[in-house]
C-alpha cells in the first residue's frame, strides 16, 4: 500500500516538474485576476462610477486576451518549434565535434547527428508508442549523446519548452496583449463615443471675432467690448 502511494506520488511530482511552464502560471494568474480583479474595483468607494467602468473594462479585456494568448499561442508556437530546435542543436553539435576533431565528418555518428529526424524526438518525449525503427533511432542518440557529452533528447526537449515558454509569455505581456487591449479599447471608443465629450464649451460673451479686420464703423465697438474686458479681469 506505502508502495503504491509512494510510486503514485512520484508520478504526480514528476509531471508536475515537467509541465510547470511559464504559460500554466501566468494563465492561471490571468484567470484569477479577470475573476477578482474586476470585484475589487467595483468595491472601491474612493473612485467614481466612470471610473469603475473604465477600470473594470480594461481589466477584463486585458486578462482575456492573456488568458487567450498565453494558452492559445504560446502552446502552438511550443508545438511546432521545440521538436526542430531540438534536431537543430544535434546538428550544430556535429559540426562542432567536427571542427574538434572529434568527430570525422565522413562517419556514420557524423551522418546520424545531422539528420535526426525532429518528430522522432516529439513522439518519444510525449511517451508516443514508437515503431522498431525509431526506437532503435532514439537508441542511437541516447548513446552517442553520452558518448559525445549531449543532452539528452527528452532532457533537450523539455529544456526547450520551457525556454520557448518563457520568451513567448515574456513577448505577450511587454508587446502583443498591451497593443490588442489598446486597440480593441479605441475601436469600443469609436462605437460608443462619450456623450458629454460632445458638448461644446459656451463661448464668452466678450469674445472678438479676430477674423474680421478693424475699421472706422466698428472701431467703437471693439473698444466698449475690450474696456468691458478690462473691467471683468
Amino acid at each position: 500500500m506505502a508502495k503504491n502511494f509512494n510510486n503514485f506520488t512520484n508520478r504526480i511530482l514528476l509531471r508536475l516538474g515537467e509541465s510547470n511552464d511559464s504559460e500554466i502560471v501566468t494563465a492561471s494568474l490571468a484567470a484569477f485576476k479577470l475573476i477578482f480583479i474586476p470585484i475589487a474595483t467595483m468595491s472601491d468607494k474612493k473612485t467614481s462610477k466612470k471610473q469603475k467602468q473604465y477600470a473594470i473594462k480594461r481589466d477584463f479585456i486585458t486578462e482575456s486576451v492573456a488568458l487567450a494568448g498565453y494558452i492559445a499561442i504560446t502552446g502552438a508556437i511550443k508545438n511546432n518549434l521545440t521538436a526542430p530546435i531540438c534536431s537543430k542543436y544535434y546538428k550544430e553539435k556535429a559540426k562542432e565535434l567536427s571542427k574538434q576533431n572529434k568527430l570525422d565528418i565522413n562517419s556514420s555518428d557524423f551522418n546520424f547527428l545531422s539528420n535526426i529526424n525532429p518528430k522522432t524526438i516529439k513522439k518519444n518525449t510525449k511517451n508516443i508508442p514508437l515503431s522498431t525503427d525509431e526506437k532503435s533511432h532514439i537508441n542511437q542518440l541516447e548513446n552517442l549523446a553520452k558518448k559525445f557529452s549531449l543532452q539528452n533528447p527528452k532532457n533537450l526537449y523539455t529544456n526547450t519548452k520551457k525556454t520557448i515558454s518563457h520568451i513567448c509569455v515574456c513577448a505577450l505581456a511587454l508587446t502583443i496583449i498591451p497593443l490588442i487591449t489598446n486597440k480593441i479599447l479605441e475601436i469600443y471608443s469609436k462605437n460608443n463615443p462619450d456623450k458629454e465629450n460632445k458638448q461644446k464649451t459656451p463661448e464668452s460673451p466678450y469674445k472678438t471675432d479676430i477674423k474680421k479686420p478693424i475699421s472706422l464703423t466698428n472701431f467703437a465697438q471693439k473698444v466698449k467690448i475690450g474696456g468691458l474686458n478690462a473691467i471683468n479681469y
